[in-house]
């Protein structure tokens, strides 16, 4: 069996307090750019205000991959796609070519940037720093058999996400559902 890591969001819990955001720039030293954002968007059922917090998606068949002609991109055994930008000559290619918009240009290094699932604290067995600092535990990570990974049904008309097969989980909203924070109880 081949396993993937992936990206467990519950959009339940999100409480768009951009935890994770904050977090992984601080981490990584980041200004300008944003390896993971939160954004916010009404449903037209009745969940109303939907936060998701999302990065890269570490897809099955990523087309960063593909496209790069320097070959930046690697994905290891674990499904964990790894940018190494020391070679990036700023082409752009990923960028256009990522429908979920992961990689992006740091306006200090000029070079392509995206998440790495913090693969450097994975190898130590730590959580990704987004994952371990969301407040609420909306952002968790899975291990998956990575033959079972199905596209997940977002609302997008992005028709490229059944090609390159994102390797996220989503829980989605149930309308009134209530949320505690993590570790808080009734009285």
């Amino acid at each position: 069996m081949t396993t993937q890591l992936m990206f467990y969001v519950d959009l339940n819990r999100c409480i768009n307090c951009k935890s994770c955001e904050m977090a992984c720039n601080e981490y990584y030293n980041l200004s300008g750019v944003h390896r993971r954002t939160v954004v916010s968007y009404e449903t037209e059922s009745n969940e109303g205000t939907v936060h998701f917090s999302i990065s890269c998606n570490h897809c099955k068949n990523p087309v960063c991959v593909i496209v790069c002609p320097e070959n930046n991109f690697q994905k290891r055994q674990d499904g964990i796609i790894v940018h190494n930008s020391s070679n990036c000559k700023s082409c752009k290619r990923c960028i256009q070519a990522c429908p979920f918009h992961a990689p992006k240009l740091n306006p200090k290094t000029n070079r392509a940037d995206k998440c790495n699932f913090c693969v450097e604290r994975i190898d130590q067995g730590l959580k990704p720093v987004c994952v371990e600092n969301c407040i609420t535990g909306a952002l968790s990570i899975m291990k998956v058999d990575s033959n079972g990974i199905d596209t997940p049904k977002l609302n997008t008309d992005i028709p490229i996400a059944n090609y390159t097969n994102p390797s996220i989980f989503i829980n989605r909203k149930q309308p009134g559902q209530l949320f505690l924070r993590k570790g808080c109880s009734f009285i």
